[in-house]
């Protein structure tokens, strides 16, 4: 079986670099490309990670110019993100720019999205009063029903509350996740980049779900049988 070719969406953010490095490092995968906004963000993964890189901003761009960033990849990732700039900023990158992300891969014949959503998204009882969150979970809720109406092969991942500790390897099962919502539901990052991997090599186990992701104490081999 070939490596697969894999482009990141959202490279720069903290998930996106571990995401890469991992992809790097992982023989299952050719050199993955990272799709960033600035020029110095692309001198910065060509000459310091050692990955591919091009200049797509994707807030700004078009769907076919997206489509020329992955012509020929197996597979892409949208892990971008407003990064707390504004609810304008929300709307044009977690949703109208995860749905040109989704159309561009339609366009292209790409037909491995996973996209880095929202812990409960599609549940707004559960963030209709969460402070500050509510314009970032209706983005994130709308992307996602997009995504899942396309004909793409998707992964939704739905982690948590990021945190920046070092990963584990270990996930709460699927039917005990309430047992985590006092910490609410904290996800490491580098375990969100590692499932992103998995998601990657068990498409069997991953294609067209939405799968929830908090750090608890099931292997990662466990827990996606689980799916």
């Amino acid at each position: 079986m070939s490596p697969l070719k894999v482009a990141v969406v959202g490279a720069n953010g903290k998930v996106g670099r571990l995401l890469l490095t991992q992809l790097k490092n992982n023989s299952s995968f050719s050199t993955p490309l990272a799709i960033v906004r600035t020029q110095e963000q692309v001198a910065h993964f060509k000459n310091i990670v050692g990955v591919d890189a091009v200049l797509t901003d994707i807030e700004n761009a078009s769907v076919n110019e997206i489509v020329d960033a992955i012509k020929g990849y197996d597979a892409v990732v949208f892990s971008a993100g407003a990064g707390g700039k504004g609810v304008e900023r929300i709307f044009t990158v977690d949703l109208d720019g995860c749905i040109k992300v989704a159309e561009a891969c339609e366009n292209a014949g790409v037909k491995r999205f996973i996209v880095v959503s929202a812990f409960k998204a599609e549940d707004r009882d559960f963030w209709w009063n969460l402070k500050g969150l509510r314009s970032y979970y209706i983005a994130k809720r709308s992307a996602d029903r997009e995504v899942r109406r396309s004909n793409l092969d998707y992964t939704i991942l739905q982690p948590g509350s990021l945190e920046l500790n070092e990963g584990t390897g270990l996930f709460q099962p699927l039917d005990k996740l309430e047992e985590k919502a006092s910490a609410f539901y904290s996800v490491n990052r580098e375990d969100v980049a590692s499932f992103i991997t998995q998601s990657l090599l068990h498409p069997d186990a991953t294609v067209r779900k939405s799968i929830p992701l908090v750090n608890g104490n099931e292997p990662v081999e466990k827990f996606i049988q689980s799916l």
